[in-house]
């Protein structure tokens, strides 16, 4: 018998592409585009794992999982979302939630996930992440994580830049640029970051030329 995943998100879209896809992959899935109707699919059908968009209409993710789990005590939850920051990961963390996805490079990520979560007797969350940003961004790095281990090294560079070490700031920004474009391709997002490193390189040559 093939597990049962819930799948709750608004864009009707990527519900009906991720229905598909994980029914070709052997699950059985039940879908919902609204909160509303997520907790009616929790009420009628039990499930093994619910897969959330974190933003929604209604409610956000969290407090549907929160309903989600009264009634299924032992669903297993995994937050999926496009709106990823290293701070809802956190409290997805604190949440004793499975995993937390960004949906920029879902494709990869996804049925590993599952594939786990599922063969787990006990959740790996929480999570405690390294205080050191780029050990941190080094752990989402080994995770897959693309985007968040970009948003870490962001972090990291503006730390650099405070302490005016523009040298190892342009050296983050870089970094972080490579991550977020692997995660997301040329985005908006990526080309702020190349920006910035350029940026930093810039301050940091005008430095070295400067120093007696």
């Amino acid at each position: 018998m093939s597990s049962t995943i819930l799948v709750m998100d608004d864009d009707l879209l990527v519900l009906e592409s991720l229905e598909d896809y994980l029914m070709r992959a052997g699950y059985t899935v039940v879908t919902a585009s609204s909160a509303r109707e997520a907790v009616g699919q929790a009420r009628e059908t039990p499930c093994d794992v619910a897969l959330l968009d974190m933003k929604m209409p209604e409610m956000d993710g969290f407090q549907v999982a929160a309903m989600l789990r009264q009634l299924q005590p032992d669903l297993r939850v995994i937050m999926f979302t496009g709106y990823a920051s290293l701070e809802t990961e956190a409290r997805a963390a604190q949440l004793d939630f499975y995993e937390y996805l960004p949906k920029s490079n879902w494709y990869d990520l996804l049925l590993p996930t599952i594939k786990r979560v599922l063969a787990e007797p006990e959740p790996r969350l929480p999570k405690q992440r390294p205080v050191d940003l780029e050990k941190a961004a080094a752990q989402y790095t080994d995770e897959g994580k693309w985007e968040l281990s970009a948003m870490a090294l962001e972090q990291a560079a503006r730390i650099a830049e405070f302490t005016h070490d523009w040298k190892n700031a342009a050296t983050l920004y870089s970094q972080a640029f490579e991550h977020m474009q692997r995660a997301r391709g040329l985005s908006v997002e990526a080309q702020r970051l190349r920006e910035l490193a350029e940026c930093a390189q810039h301050i940091a040559a005008e430095e070295a030329t400067d120093s007696p």
